[in-house]
C-alpha cells in the first residue's frame, strides 16, 4: 500500500488562512473592547475624584487662591512600579485618600489649552507594586511631589488657576491606552466636569 504524500491543496490552504484570519480579528477586536473599557473606566473614576474633590473643598477644607498656595488638593500621579494611576487626597498638607483610578498600562494626560485633542502626561515615580493609604510616608511624599495638582476654590468651587494671575487652568484631561484618548472636559469658573470626546492619540 502506497504512503499518500500529496500534502495540502490548495482549496485546503485557503481555508486555513481563512480560519485563521477570522481568529486573529476577533482577538483583535476584544483587545480593542478591553483597551477601551480599561481607559473609559479610568476616565469615570477620575471624574468620580474631581467631583469628590471640589465637595471636599467647599463642605469642609480651606482652599486657596491659586495652586502655588493652595494646602488642600487632588494629586494625579503613575506608579511606575506597577503602571497604574492613582489619585491622592491631600487636606491641609496631610494626606487623607489614596485611591487607584487605573489598572496598568492606561496614560493620565491633561491639557492647559482648550479643545485641545491631546495632552501632557501627569508625573510618574517609582513606587511599590502595592500603593495605598498605609504605604510609607516617604513614599507617599514621592507621589505627591511628582504628581499632577488639582485644586478647588473654597468660596465657590472653581477650578485654581496655577498662576496667581489666573492665567493658567486645566481644561481638558485624558485617559489614552491604544489608539484613542477618553476625554474629560473641565469647566475651570465653575468646578463642573464632563465626559468628553474620543479622540485618536498622537
Amino acid at each position: 500500500m502506497k504512503d499518500d504524500n500529496r500534502g495540502f491543496s490548495l482549496v485546503e490552504l485557503i481555508v486555513v488562512v481563512a480560519i485563521i484570519a477570522i481568529l486573529l480579528g476577533v482577538m483583535a477586536a476584544n483587545i480593542g473592547r478591553i483597551s477601551g473599557y480599561r481607559a473609559k473606566e479610568c476616565r469615570t473614576k477620575v471624574i468620580s475624584s474631581l467631583e469628590n474633590g471640589r465637595l471636599m473643598t467647599l463642605s469642609k477644607s480651606r482652599g486657596g487662591s491659586n495652586m502655588t498656595d493652595t494646602r488642600t488638593y487632588l494629586v494625579f500621579v503613575r506608579n511606575n512600579g506597577n503602571g497604574c494611576n492613582y489619585c491622592i487626597t491631600v487636606v491641609e498638607n496631610q494626606i487623607t485618600d489614596v485611591k487607584k483610578v487605573s489598572k496598568g498600562n492606561v496614560t493620565l494626560k491633561y491639557s492647559t489649552t482648550k479643545d485641545a485633542t491631546d495632552g501632557t502626561p501627569i508625573g510618574a515615580f517609582d513606587g511599590p507594586k502595592n500603593l495605598g493609604i498605609n504605604s510609607p510616608d516617604t513614599v507617599l511624599q514621592d507621589a505627591v511631589s511628582a504628581g499632577f495638582k488639582v485644586g478647588f476654590s473654597r468660596q465657590n468651587g472653581a477650578f485654581l488657576p496655577y498662576d496667581s494671575a489666573g492665567n493658567t487652568n486645566v481644561y481638558q484631561m485624558f485617559a489614552t491606552l491604544g489608539a484613542y484618548n477618553y476625554g474629560i472636559t473641565i469647566h475651570p469658573r465653575t468646578g463642573e466636569v464632563e465626559v468628553g470626546n474620543r479622540t485618536r492619540a498622537h
